[in-house]
C-alpha cells in the first residue's frame, strides 16, 4: 500500500471531521438529515463539482449560498473550495420515477490536490490550511481464498446471531425466513466477500476491512466489517444494495487526518451506473466500524430506464 502525505495540511480539518462524525448519536441513520452538521457529499457532474441541495423542498439549505467555504476531501487529498454560484439542475433525486429539479451549489477551488471529490465539510471564513500529517491511501481490493478460510466461520456465526436478534432483516415475503429462524444452521447461509483491504489502524496488528454479502433464503444483507487477523471487531455497518451500485463499482480510500492510525474509510463511484453516483463514509477504530455518510443519486430513478 502506498500512502500519500497531504501537502496541503489538515490539522484543523482533522478536528472538523471528528466533530462531524461524532455528532450523530445514531450513526446507522446518518442520512436521515441530509447535510447534518455541515457535511455534504460532493459529485462531479462533468462540468463542475457540485453539492445537491436535498435539505428542503425549496432548496434553501443554510450554507449552500455563494461565498460559503468548504473543505473538500477526495481520493488524493483535500483543499478549500467556495460556492461560486447556485444553479438549478437534475440528477440528485427523483419523484415519480423522473429526475427532480434541484438547486445545486457549484464549487470552485484547486482540484489537482483533491483527486476525485467525495465529501465537503462546511468551514468558517477564518478556517486556514497549515502543515499536518494527514495521510491518504488508496485501498485496492485484496480478496484471496485464504481470507475465506480465516474469516468464513466467524462471518457465518455473526450472520446467524444477527438473524436471531433481528438486525439481519428478512424480506416480508421470504417464506423460508421462518424455517431458518426455527433451525438456524450455518450451512443454510450463502456467504461472499466482495472486497477486502488492509488499512493502518492504531491498536490492531493485522486489520482487514471487508465488504461481505450474506444470503439467508431469499433475503440478502451487505455489510462493511472490520477484523484483526481471524477475529471480527464490532458489528455490521450495513451497506444496503437494493438498486444501488455493486461493490465492484466502488473505489475505497483511507483518510487519516492525524496520520496516527485513526482513519476514515471513504468509498465512491467513479464510473456512474445508470442510476447515478454514490458516496459512503465510515469511521474505522480498533473497536469496530460505523457509518457516518451514505448518499446516492435517488435509486428510484433506475426504475425509469
Amino acid at each position: 500500500m502506498t500512502e500519500h502525505s497531504a501537502g496541503n495540511g489538515l490539522a484543523r480539518a482533522a478536528l472538523a471531521v471528528l466533530l462531524v462524525c461524532c455528532a450523530w448519536p445514531r450513526p446507522s441513520l446518518a442520512q436521515d438529515e441530509y447535510g447534518s452538521k455541515g457535511l455534504f457529499p460532493v459529485y462531479d457532474n462533468g462540468r463542475a463539482w457540485i453539492i445537491y441541495d436535498k435539505t428542503s423542498r425549496k432548496g434553501a439549505a443554510r450554507g449552500l449560498i455563494p461565498g460559503s467555504r468548504f473543505l473538500v476531501v477526495g481520493s488524493r487529498g483535500a483543499d478549500l473550495f467556495f460556492v461560486a454560484r447556485t444553479s438549478a439542475t437534475y440528477g440528485g433525486a427523483c419523484r415519480e420515477r423522473k429526475p427532480l429539479r434541484l438547486r445545486a451549489a457549484l464549487l470552485r477551488g484547486s482540484r489537482e490536490t483533491v483527486g476525485d471529490p467525495i465529501i465537503a465539510i462546511r468551514v468558517p471564513e477564518s478556517f486556514t490550511l497549515k502543515g499536518s500529517n494527514a495521510l491518504y491511501a488508496p485501498l485496492p481490493n485484496a480478496v484471496e481464498e485464504d481470507l475465506y478460510k480465516m474469516l468464513g466461520p466467524a462471518l457465518t456465526a455473526a450472520t446467524v446471531e444477527e438473524a436471531k436478534t433481528g438486525s439481519f432483516r428478512m424480506r416480508p415475503d421470504d417464506a423460508g425466513a421462518a424455517a431458518f429462524l426455527s433451525d438456524p444452521r450455518p450451512e443454510k447461509i450463502l456467504l461472499k466477500i466482495d472486497y477486502a483491504s488492509h488499512p493502518r489502524i492504531a491498536g490492531l496488528t493485522a486489520p482487514t476491512v471487508l465488504v461481505t454479502g450474506a444470503q439467508i433464503s431469499n433475503s440478502f444483507r451487505r455489510c462493511l466489517r472490520l477484523a484483526d487477523g481471524g477475529r471480527l471487531l464490532g458489528g455490521c455497518a450495513e451497506m444496503p444494495s437494493d438498486l444501488m451500485a455493486e461493490t465492484a463499482l466502488l473505489r475505497f480510500v483511507s483518510y487519516d487526518p492525524s496520520g496516527k492510525g485513526s482513519p476514515f474509510l471513504l468509498a465512491y463511484t467513479r464510473q456512474a451506473p445508470l442510476w447515478g453516483h454514490e458516496r459512503w463514509g465510515f469511521v474505522l477504530r480498533a473497536g469496530g466500524t460505523r457509518l457516518f455518510l451514505r448518499d446516492a443519486m435517488d435509486p428510484r430513478c433506475r426504475e425509469g430506464f
